[in-house]
């Protein structure tokens, strides 16, 4: 009877041990945090193309001697495709635009020449001796259709009256006296010179070459109470001074800020990186954007690189994560256009 009794005991106080522990464990586990709010096509129209574009450059840097073709094919996807969001559509286009006709390495086109179709003078005019119009335009409508003359004004009904006989001449009255002069006023003070106003921040002779990215990022969760961040990037064109310490003659400078987020942490968990190919040379890379201590170190988070792209037409994308003080969070890849001098 005694040890059924122990056993009892024993029993019940392994039991009860077991249930407070069990209890105490959940009374300290912390609340899980909530799961960041997706993105979806709403927030973000052009996502897929990011996400199918942003690939084919990372691929195209990897192949740079197809890397016209390749983008034109990933762009081809989207433009081609009636079903596509605007948005899409014309992110896709606009990287078919910039691959297949790079801003600022057109070719020289000759004098008298459009669009390569040379200009023919018409007969019996010496070329550069006079100003002549191009053949079958009329000369009479050269400037537009001419005014048509206006009617006119109908004759007057009732004949004007003749003129009444002058009244005789009244006789002169003496001129009254002049009244003493007015004291001189005193001379205005010269006005002050207005100074010329100063030439407006950035746009100067020595501003820089800056290009915003095709598409702003999206950050998930990446703000203190757990929304999406928008982020901005950009590119400058070497050489110039910023961003600190400025990109050097054959060099993109890349920017990225998430907005509205708090200042970046001192250790980046994971990279947000940068990958580029240069359409004219046929050269690539990659580098790995970092913050600095003068940009923006209480936020919100800005990472920047500084590549060696060399002068010409530079397709970038940036993907990747970055670390704030507050949160770690996924961005959405976005792509640029850039054109080093």
């Amino acid at each position: 009877m005694s040890q059924t009794r122990t056993l009892f005991a024993t029993t019940a106080l392994v039991v009860g041990s077991t249930v407070a522990l069990t209890f105490a464990g959940v009374a300290a586990a912390e609340p899980a945090a909530p799961a960041p709010l997706p993105i979806d096509g709403l927030q973000a129209p052009g996502l897929s193309a990011m996400e199918s574009l942003s690939p084919a450059i990372q691929q195209a840097a990897g192949d740079p001697s197809n890397a016209a073709q390749m983008l034109m094919a990933a762009a081809a996807a989207f433009t081609q495709n009636s079903d596509a969001p605007m948005e899409t559509h014309n992110l896709a286009a606009a990287v078919s635009q910039f691959v297949s006709d790079p801003p600022g390495v057109a070719t020289p086109v000759a004098h008298g020449t459009v669009a390569g179709v040379p200009h023919t003078p018409p007969a019996g005019v010496v070329p550069g001796a006079a100003a002549h119009l191009p053949p079958g335009v009329d000369p009479a409508h050269a400037v537009g259709p001419a005014v048509e003359a206006l009617p006119p004004a109908p004759e007057a009904a009732v004949p004007a009256p003749e003129a009444a006989a002058p009244a005789p001449e009244a006789a002169p009255a003496p001129a009254p006296e002049a009244p003493a002069p007015a004291p001189e006023a005193p001379a205005p003070a010269p006005e002050a010179a207005t100074p010329a106003p100063e030439g407006a921040a950035g746009f100067g002779p020595d501003a820089p070459v800056k290009q915003d990215f095709l598409y702003p990022s999206i950050g998930n969760g990446c703000l203190a109470d757990g929304g999406n961040a928008i982020a901005t990037a950009i590119s400058v064109a070497g050489p110039a001074k910023i961003p600190t310490p400025g990109p050097g003659p054959g060099q993109t400078a890349y920017v990225f800020t998430a907005v509205g987020t708090s200042g970046p942490a001192d250790e980046q968990k994971l990279p947000l990186n940068v990958t580029w190919v240069n359409l004219t040379t046929g050269k690539s890379g990659s580098a790995t954007l970092t913050p600095r201590d003068d940009i923006n170190p209480e936020g919100p988070t800005t990472l920047t690189a500084i590549a060696d792209t060399g002068s010409g037409s530079i397709m970038s994308t940036i993907f990747g994560q970055v670390t704030t003080t507050e949160k770690q969070c996924q961005f959405m890849p976005t792509i640029g256009s850039t054109v080093v001098p």
